[in-house]
């Protein structure tokens, strides 16, 4: 029993895991199944070619079953462990008529695939290398893993051999050293094939999920004749193998020097236009064709030796070397991917966009910006200076000098800057109104240029001067209908004062008394008809901008008292209380317009009389707080009505509006009041807002501001106008 024939039973798998065939029979499929038949039996038929190309007793030149086990367990598996046992063992039964009765044959088939079992786990957990080898750090981890493995399986085995007295203790070196160089050239040479080219297309046929990242080819489909270029020197490439093994091993002149050292040359080639994919082909390539020329031309066992370390040697250069040109292949495919992004967003947006040097001139430009400027295409704008080309006149024709532009000295300073109201000028003379941004373009630091963004604002500045034609349009309206609001609330309040005075005539006469009730009631009717003139009128006035105070310098308590007993009267009617309490602090004289204070306060007091059914009403006004010439006072009606809810709070003072529609109907009025109260406490220069609950009343506060009057000698401010007035 040979060293080699034993290594042949057990080549290639990872670590017997119990749980993955049981996984494989709760979910079954037909699909991996098939591809576990189909390695097992070409486990076997390659684990024959060793046979085949035994050149002595013993000495193998490869043995591909190793590369196919670990392409396996780490491309597509744990699961083929168990496989790539079995296959071992069914190879050393078939290939050499081992028998299974030794515990030599068990161990060493249980060495062989512990090992390379491990070395997937390695490959796939710790190191996390892609199975497809799609960069230079991945083709050396899988080097190192493959060689160490390789060797320690190789010392392994051999130890297991000479224990059973199957191989003297004297070649226990030499054999072990054949078995690794013969692993270790088969691993470099037929799992990266499979790994690249094959395990892809085995984990979609098997609807496994797909590793993540393709391996980056170089470059991409091109039609025409760089195509044909490229098949033509695919072909040159295939032809340049077995020409390099005619002149290795067949050339007469060239045989006896034993220029190995040419296999470099056609991997070379591969590997730099080819990348990863194109190199483990070559190397399969190269490593079958070697095996097929040795066994038509036998060499002695020491350049066999010698050629075994040139085609591993040669092996690994052409993977590292394909590695490095496929990782920058990706990396540049990356950055090509990144650009063509940034391309499409660029060419996407409706916005303007050119990019400037620091001088000035044009970088880029997007498909927008020629649009808008109308030019062709990029090259007519490339190079050239921006400013002098779309921004060199201002819209009253006068230059532009690029010193005075905004735009410029923002990036150069290294901050962006805004222009709402430019203009830009066509490639046909003509100009368009223009909203401006510039932005730095920053390197750590260091300002390389600036990007310009321009947006097209005709159109905005159009539909602006609309709004603002229908803006005044409806202003002139608004204010001539409140024109004639006021004249005609005017003009209808003057016969309205006859009919009050006349009616006030007539009831000091001797009237019947069916008489005196309905003049009675035409009083009536009369006065509210005047208080609703009223209101229209000074509502038309605050309309069309004409209400103003009159300030003049008024004794404040006797103002505020003398309007508590006007509404007292009508709070009696009522079988209301109405209290009053100012604080003793308000100075006796201040500079206010009185008559619009009233108004303020007898609308305040009416509302509250109004809507309160019982109870009591008060008014409490105290100081906020005094400068040396103005006094802020605080206004308070509080009342014990049916309150406002806190939806309706912030209508009430809207012109038109009242809390509840039914309160229309149920109390009656116009829901003016408050809007011209509020109007009138803007005019007073404070703000009146309310607190109130339904049912719990309500207290509406405003604020006023006064000026301090001077007080003269002689004028005398009764005490019983201050305190509390009841």
């Amino acid at each position: 029993m040979t060293a080699d024939s034993i290594r042949a039973k057990g080549q290639g798998g990872t670590t017997p895991f119990a749980s993955a065939p049981l996984r494989l029979l709760r979910r079954p499929n037909l699909l991996r199944v098939a591809i576990g038949v189909a390695f097992v039996g070409l486990y076997v038929l390659l684990d024959r070619t060793t046979v085949l190309f035994q050149m002595w007793d013993g000495i193998s030149a490869w043995y591909p079953p190793v590369g196919l086990s670990l392409a396996a367990m780490f491309g597509l598996g744990m699961w083929f462990a168990p496989l790539a046992w079995l296959a071992g063992i069914l190879a050393s039964v078939v290939n050499f008529n081992e028998s299974p009765a030794s515990s030599t044959f068990w161990l060493v088939n249980l060495a062989v695939t512990g090992g390379y079992a491990g070395a997937a786990i390695l490959l796939r957990r710790v190191f996390r290398v892609s199975p497809q080898l799609r960069s230079l750090r991945d083709v050396m981890w899988f080097v190192c893993v493959a060689f160490f493995t390789s060797l320690f399986v190789a010392a392994a085995s051999s130890a297991l051999f000479v224990h059973a007295k199957l191989l003297p203790a004297q070649a226990y070196l030499k054999g072990a050293l054949n078995w690794w160089i013969c692993d270790a050239a088969s691993l470099v040479c037929f799992a990266p094939f499979l790994l690249v080219h094959v395990v892809p297309k085995l984990r979609r046929f098997a609807g496994m999920r797909p590793i993540s990242d393709e391996i980056a080819r170089m470059g991409r489909r091109r039609p025409g004749s760089r195509r044909s270029r490229r098949s033509i020197e695919s072909v040159a490439q295939l032809l340049s193998i077995p020409f390099t093994l005619w002149v290795v091993f067949g050339w007469d002149l060239a045989r006896s020097s034993e220029l190995y050292y040419l296999f470099f040359l056609p991997i070379l080639w591969i590997a730099v236009r080819r990348g990863i994919f194109g190199a483990t082909t070559g190397i399969l390539a190269l490593n079958t064709g070697v095996m097929l020329t040795l066994w038509y031309f036998p060499m002695e066992l020491h350049r066999l030796v010698m050629l075994q370390f040139v085609l591993l040697t040669v092996s690994l250069t052409g993977l590292c070397l394909g590695g490095l040109i496929a990782e920058r292949a990706q990396s540049q495919r990356k950055a090509e991917m990144s650009e063509e992004r940034v391309r499409l967003l660029l060419d996407s947006t409706g916005e303007a966009i050119y990019g400037l040097d620091m001088i000035g001139l044009c970088i880029f430009s997007n498909p927008s910006c020629l649009r808008l400027l109308g030019y062709a295409s990029q090259d007519d704008l490339l190079g050239k200076n921006m400013h002098k080309l779309i921004h060199h006149t201002r819209a009253d024709g006068s230059p532009y000098p690029v010193e005075d532009c905004p735009l410029y000295a923002a990036f150069l300073g290294g901050h962006s800057s805004y222009d709402p109201n430019e203009i830009v000028w066509r490639s046909d003379g003509t100009c368009f109104p223009v909203e401006f941004r510039s932005y730095p373009i920053l390197r750590d630091g260091e300002i390389l240029g600036a990007v310009v963004t321009f947006v097209d604002i005709t159109e905005r500045r159009r539909v602006q001067q609309e709004l603002l034609r229908a803006k005044e349009v409806a202003e002139s309206a608004n204010r001539a209908k409140s024109e004639f609001l006021a004249n005609m609330s005017h003009e209808i309040r003057t016969p309205m004062n006859g009919i009050i005075g006349m009616t006030d005539l007539a009831l000091d006469t001797t009237l019947s008394p069916e008489q005196r009730e309905f003049l009675d009631l035409i009083k009536v009717s009369a006065d509210s008809l005047l208080v609703l003139l009223n209101d229209i009128l000074d509502f038309s006035k605050i309309e069309a901008g004409k209400l103003d105070l009159d300030p003049i310098e008024f004794a404040f308590h006797q103002t505020v008292n003398d309007t508590l007993k006007v509404m007292r009267f009508r709070a009696r009617q009522k079988g209301l209380q109405l209290n009053g309490r100012l604080g003793l602090e308000i100075p006796p004289l201040l500079i206010g317009d009185p008559a619009r204070l009233r108004q303020v306060l007898i609308n305040l007091l009416g509302n509250a009389i109004k809507f309160t059914e019982r109870g009591e009403i008060t008014l409490d006004v105290q100081e906020e707080k005094s400068q040396q010439d103005q006094i802020n006072l605080h206004f308070r009606v509080r009342d014990t009505g049916i309150g406002i809810p806190r939806e309706q709070q912030s209508l009430i003072f809207e012109a038109f509006t009242q809390a509840d529609s039914s309160t229309t109907r149920k109390y009656g009025g116009t829901g003016l009041g408050l809007a011209i109260t509020a109007r009138l406490v803007e005019l007073m220069g404070g703000k009146i807002w309310v607190e109130s609950s339904p049912g719990l009343g309500s207290t509406f506060h405003f604020t006023a501001k006064f000026g301090l009057a001077t007080v003269f000698e002689g004028l005398s401010v009764q005490n019983s106008t201050q305190g509390v007035s009841k």
